[in-house]
């Protein structure tokens, strides 16, 4: 006999349409490009403003922690709403709160208008990510392709402020975040709600092992945040411009764009579990170059971007497949990737302010070992 929540969730169409798979993909990009423009926003928010380093991170602390709160409220009334209205309110309230960053002056105002775009970008986020891998029709395929589209939006990001400059911040951001909106617009096949129903996924076993690779996904998120969000800054530095700061991080998101892409590719021959265990082995060779070779940093820590590229689609996408009719899984592996994200780069930005470029680079060392260790455990424990 089936339980009623089943049966329901059989009647509504959950198929999500080409249409709507390419306004979410657009949705999906634009939102990636908006995020890594914190990289460069950093140095900018810091000198218009007049923050130190560690003072211009809890902006993006803010913003990351309103991420998490919006992903909780997703949650808690995911099945009062359909995802369509989750997904549109969302992207309106970071469209709103993105303007008050970049065109406010204050830091106080600056910070309050950072945490009211963390709120929608993270309810946003999340109502995506249930719509691509919860309809009935997703694929890791597609959802490889939801992200590539979304690593370029990351490398146009910080490449059109290196390009046109940061003095077009302004610009450059509340046109991404705009189109983003106007795209939610036309998205079709996201009409239904989310909704937990029993299942065989859900025993004490299986969360554990799910905990086992939020852990991993958590520092993985807080090591690639932390890439992202301080490059620009420590080539600004020594550079002096922050343009070039900008640039580094494009060469960065460059590399995790290709990454994103080859993911397509490699998820077609490959299961999601075996592809993640492939890249974080093989990040650890960049990144050993980079501890070597201080000065080539800035290239080398570029080139694990294209290794850190395809863990997040595959996690979701594994996570998904193991927890069917377990939603709340993939909204805390959303959480976690936020709350990595909201935790570490704060933290490495008083690192290096304290102890320079060695430091952080231990930090990064530290997040990257405690991830690798993590996903190996869960591949061996949980492959099958």
């Amino acid at each position: 006999m089936n339980h009623p929540s089943n049966s329901k969730l059989n009647v509504i169409n959950r198929e999500l349409t080409r249409r709507g798979f390419t306004c979410s993909a657009i949705a999906f990009a634009m939102m990636g490009f908006t995020s890594t423009c914190w990289g460069p926003m950093l140095p900018w928010i810091a000198q218009k403003s007049q923050l130190s380093i560690s003072n211009s991170g809890l902006v993006l602390a803010g913003f990351s922690l309103h991420t998490l709160v919006g992903t909780i409220i997703v949650q808690l009334f995911g099945p009062k709403k359909d995802l369509i209205w989750f997904i549109r309110c969302g992207i309106t309230i970071a469209f709103i709160g993105f303007i008050g960053v970049v065109t406010l002056d204050s830091a106080t105002s600056i910070f309050i208008t950072a945490c009211f775009a963390g709120l929608g970008y993270g309810a946003t986020g999340i109502a995506l990510l249930q719509l691509f891998t919860r309809s009935s029709n997703a694929s890791h395929v597609r959802m490889n392709l939801a992200s590539a589209a979304t690593g370029a939006g990351a490398l146009a990001g910080p490449f059109t402020i290196g390009i046109l400059g940061a003095s077009f911040i302004p610009y450059i951001v509340t046109t991404a975040i705009g189109i983003s909106l106007i795209a939610t617009l036309f998205l079709t096949g996201a009409r239904w709600k989310v909704e937990k129903y029993p299942h065989s996924s859900q025993t004490k076993e299986n969360k554990i092992r799910l905990t086992i690779v939020l852990l991993a996904i958590t520092f993985y998120s807080g090591l690639e945040n932390s890439i992202g969000a301080w490059l620009p800054t420590i080539i600004s530095n020594v550079d002096g411009t922050l343009e070039a700061g900008a640039l580094s991080s494009a060469l960065f998101y460059f590399f995790f764009s290709i990454g994103r892409f080859v993911g397509v590719f490699l998820a077609k021959v490959m299961e999601p579990e075996r592809i993640i265990l492939l890249c974080i082995l093989s990040t650890l060779i960049p990144f050993g170059f980079a501890l070597v070779f201080e000065s080539k940093l800035g290239i080398f820590l570029a080139i694990c971007g294209l290794f850190l590229g395809p863990l997040f689609p595959n996690s979701s996408s594994w996570v998904a497949r193991k927890t069917p009719g377990f939603p709340v899984a993939t909204t805390v592996l959303m959480l976690s990737i936020m709350f990595g994200g909201f935790i570490f780069p704060p933290i490495l930005g008083f690192v290096l302010e304290v102890t320079g470029i060695t430091g952080f680079m231990y930090a990064l060392t530290a997040l990257l070992l405690l991830s690798a260790s993590l996903f190996i455990s869960s591949y061996v424990n949980w492959r099958r």
